[in-house]
């Protein structure tokens, strides 16, 4: 059996002959295997699963191109990019004038590590209704991208495993164009801007996904940390959020794609929630102290079909432990697991810029030590 047959009968709710151990490898990883930078990423990645012998979920790149408003600029539409210099890095201020009003964004890219930069958006488009209203009315539709990289993507990666690609989720795609703390808020002060403001942004994810499912993924990772236990709360999430993330599941299973849905963080009381929304796959099973689920909680709370993936910190444990450590980390998950099924083998997160090579590939061998069925 290919790795790829294994992961699909996996996700398909088969019974097979191991356990699939397919980490999330993220770009930081490959940049450091590469001299701090990757010439080809998406073939840098895959080289560095098959290096320790992983089965492969690739998602090392991610398709932006939906969210950069310059693809749709336009005369009723003009968008302006703005570049400027920062102590640790650069910030980008992108506007939007319409025939109304003039829209402000503002993100900050910062070197956090040698081989990774991170994004934040640090002032948002929608900071009254009027502003979000001028996306109703004004804001193109979807254009046909350039979606090349995946199809390569999914040639790369042969029968070594599955690719895909990220989007975001539909309290994620609002959260990045309205600050969180207000629409957290919305709900509760301004139901009809939130609830518009909400499917607007589910609506434009839907459109994006026949395009990507058709340039070859076999499955989108859906962003949904923003909503998080700590954050939305289960009474908030089953009335504001799981609806919207519902009909965007369903768009993604309708295109004949499959999906995996992505809360690293606070999760615990949200798990009877993900059981009910037709997830393909759920990550990170994050423990304390950067999570608060219970692995042996979340195998029992969410049932099969539902894939779960993770196990293993890689943060605290995975960067400072044994090979000796992470086996018996690996035996002692892959014994929680096995008699649920349904399972993959993973960090609980992308992994971190120097972990000891001897851990990455225990965790592969003990994965496949003690994976067997």
């Amino acid at each position: 059996m290919t790795p790829r047959e294994l992961l699909l009968d996996t996700f398909n709710g088969k019974r097979t002959e191991r356990v699939p151990v397919a980490p999330f490898i993220y770009n930081n990883l490959v940049n450091e295997y590469n001299g701090g930078s990757s010439a080809d990423p998406i073939a840098d990645s895959v080289a560095l699963y098959k290096r320790f012998g992983f089965d492969i979920l690739l998602r090392s790149y991610i398709m932006m191109d939906y969210l950069d408003e310059s693809f749709v600029s336009c005369e009723s539409w003009k968008v302006e990019k703005q570049i400027k210099q920062a102590a640790l890095g650069w910030n980008e201020i992108c506007t939007i004038t319409t025939p109304e009003r003039v829209l402000r964004q503002t993100k900050s890219f910062r070197k956090v590590s040698d081989n990774e930069t991170v994004e934040a958006t640090t002032e948002y488009f929608v900071k009254e209704e009027a502003d979000f209203r001028q996306f109703e009315k004004y804001q193109p539709s979807l254009p046909q991208y350039d979606c090349a990289k995946l199809t390569r993507a999914r040639e790369l990666v042969g029968d070594g495993g599955l690719s895909g690609t990220w989007i975001h989720g539909a309290f994620n795609m609002a959260g990045l164009h309205r600050k969180l703390d207000d629409l957290l808020m919305d709900p509760y002060v301004d139901e009809d801007l939130y609830n518009d403001m909400i499917a607007y942004f589910t609506d434009r994810m839907i459109a994006l996904v026949p395009q990507l499912i058709g340039a070859g993924c076999d499955f989108l990772s859906v962003s949904g940390n923003m909503a998080s236990g700590s954050m939305a709360g289960p009474k908030m999430f089953e009335e504001f959020v799981m609806p919207h993330e519902m009909r965007l599941i369903d768009a993604i299973h309708k295109s004949g794609g499959r999906m995996i849905y992505h809360n690293c963080g606070d999760a615990k009381f949200l798990l009877p929630l993900y059981a009910k929304m037709g997830i393909d796959m759920y990550e990170s099973l994050t423990e304390a102290p950067y999570g608060d689920t219970v692995l042996s909680e979340a195998l029992s709370i969410i049932p099969p079909p539902t894939v779960l993936s993770g196990g293993v910190d890689q943060i605290s444990f995975l960067k400072v432990a044994t090979p000796a450590e992470v086996r018996e980390r690996v035996k002692t998950v892959l014994e929680l697991a096995k008699p649920r099924g349904s399972f993959i083998l993973a960090a609980s997160d992308y992994f971190s810029e120097g972990t000891p090579p001897e851990n990455l590939q225990a965790l592969a061998d003990a994965g496949f030590e003690f994976g067997k069925y």
